[in-house]
């Protein structure tokens, strides 16, 4: 007695819906068209205004649109001349976008392959090209969902369907205003533990949406009631199962959404009324689900004439309205067009003179300050070499002191002295040495001072260069002969020629390079 009263009940509560239902269906009808031509006309709007961010926006509301009541094949058109307008940095949260809903008509049309390519580019797009932290989660919490699905139906992969799944819902917990955004990605989830088997898991994520979200109908009513009406059918409990699928169909009629879902569940109520025997119901279900399946999936169907009358309609009205606008301005335009030259033409002249005169002003001074730095670079540089040049001459004079000492010494050593003599000839060659060794040290700290970057710019260069290497550098960029090279540094001038060519050796200097010249460039 129970079990009939549960179902007289069901039944006489689902006559009621589905009167409810039939009632508004011209309703839903009218609205479906009305939402079409609005999108159209915003788009039209947003064309004529130039507004490429606004026709993007509009034209991803209507790819929704068409979507949601089954017209894929205008979904698919609408998305790809979207594609064209959106390859600017600036547009990468509208391509994602849209890859989002490519990845959707893919699925839905079977394009596994295809649908998982979208899938990688729209994901790459958010992780690496968006900057706004919530922005690039809400994607990937959309986009999540999707990778959920592709491993659910493409590859069977549960598990992976299911991480992925989670990690949607764990994306938007991030969001300000989470809630629906994870209530969505629970009914994902809870489709993957129906495919898996596992009603347990099913049914607590099933019915906390449900709990969430109690009547009249809502937008989400359609996959919920849908998963739902899939659990009862799972549970052999046909009448609820029944409930919950009109329920769905009713929210997907109402609401223009997920026409897929709609074709699925038409099928899976003909199965059930067959298994209960209402035959009737059970092919009129059917009926409807290959009526369905018909204008879904077949593109040659011209199903927006109306539409299309509707734009011609509005764009002759833009254009009669454009002329009229053209014939009022027109006199007013050619009357203000000659003043408004001679204010141009005054502008264009007093801007280019303004231009004119602070260019060749900033082009004089700059000059000016390039003549000064040159004669500045000049000066030091003339005056780098005049105290070389004094460099040279003292050297000069220190090697023929240098020479006249030695001379001096050997006609000293020839001499036949005695007695006290002895002594001070001892004494003066004692002194001429010595005063000569510090002659040539008080030299090199001068040339040192003078040129105090040229060491440092030869150690940075060749840092494997010895001090008696460094000296050597120094001599030939004064110029000095091997032969006074051999007579400062006590050296042969084979030796002196020798080192010369084992410094070439660690400069690496190729045979073309002059030695002299390429340490006289260095400063």
């Amino acid at each position: 007695m129970k079990t009939f009263l549960k179902k007289y009940i069901l039944q006489i509560g689902l006559l009621t819906l589905i009167l409810c239902f039939a009632k508004n269906n011209l309703y839903a009808q009218q609205k479906k068209d009305s939402v079409r031509t609005k999108l159209e006309l915003k788009i039209l709007k947003a064309l004529e205004n130039k507004d490429t961010l606004e026709i993007i926006n509009s034209k991803l509301d209507l790819v929704q649109h068409f979507s949601g009541i089954g017209l894929y094949s205008h979904s698919y058109d609408e998305i790809w001349t979207l594609l064209a307008m959106v390859e600017s940095p600036k547009y990468t949260i509208q391509k994602t976008e849209i890859l989002y809903r490519l990845i959707t008509l893919y699925m839905v049309l079977e394009h596994y392959e295809k649908a998982e390519e979208s899938y990688q580019k729209a994901k790459k797009l958010a992780l690496d090209q968006i900057t706004d932290k919530q922005t690039q989660i809400e994607l990937l919490a959309k986009l999540y969902t999707k990778g959920a699905w592709i491993q659910l139906e493409a590859h069977k992969n549960y598990s992976k369907a299911e991480q992925l799944a989670l990690k949607s819902i764990t994306y938007s917990k991030q969001l300000e205003n989470y809630k629906i955004a994870v209530h969505y990605g629970q009914l994902h989830l809870s489709q993957v533990y129906l495919n898996m088997g596992d009603l347990a898991k099913a049914k607590a994520y099933l019915f906390k949406v449900n709990d969430a979200y109690p009547l009249p109908l809502q937008p989400i009513h359609g996959l919920l009631y849908e998963r739902l009406g899939l659990y009862y059918k799972m549970q052999q409990k046909q009448d609820s199962a029944i409930y919950y699928y009109e329920l769905s169909i009713a929210a997907i009629d109402t609401y223009n959404i997920h026409a897929d879902k709609k074709l699925q569940t038409l099928k899976n109520l003909s199965k059930i009324y067959s298994q209960k025997g209402n035959y009737s119901k059970a092919y009129q279900k059917l009926t409807e689900a290959f009526a369905l399946s018909d204008q879904l999936f077949n593109s040659n169907k011209s199903q927006n004439k109306e539409l299309f009358e509707i734009k011609n309609k509005y764009e002759i009205q833009l254009q009669k309205h454009k002329n009229e606008l053209q014939k009022q301005r027109l006199s007013s335009l050619e009357r203000e067009q000659l003043f408004w030259r001679f204010k141009i033409v005054l502008i264009i002249t007093v801007l280019s003179s303004f231009f004119g005169f602070v260019f060749y002003h900033f082009k004089r001074k700059n000059k000016i300050k390039i003549v000064q730095q040159q004669l500045e670079l000049q000066k030091k540089e003339e005056i780098l070499e005049l105290k070389n040049k004094e460099l040279l001459t003292s050297a000069t004079q220190l090697l023929e002191r240098d020479s006249l000492q030695t001379e001096i010494k050997k006609q000293l050593d020839k001499l036949s002295v005695k007695g006290d003599n002895i002594a001070i000839v001892k004494e003066l060659k004692s002194s001429l040495k010595i005063n000569t060794n510090t002659k040539w040290k008080e030299f090199e700290s001068h040339f040192t001072s003078v040129n105090d970057g040229f060491y440092t710019s030869l150690k940075s260069k060749f840092p494997l260069l010895t001090p008696t290497d460094l000296k050597m550098c120094a001599f030939i960029k004064l110029g000095f002969s091997s032969k006074d090279m051999s007579q400062i540094m006590g050296l042969s001038v084979e030796g002196i020629n020798t080192s010369r060519s084992r410094l070439r050796k660690k400069m690496q200097l190729p045979r073309k390079t002059i030695l002299t010249e390429f340490l006289q460039a260095i400063q």
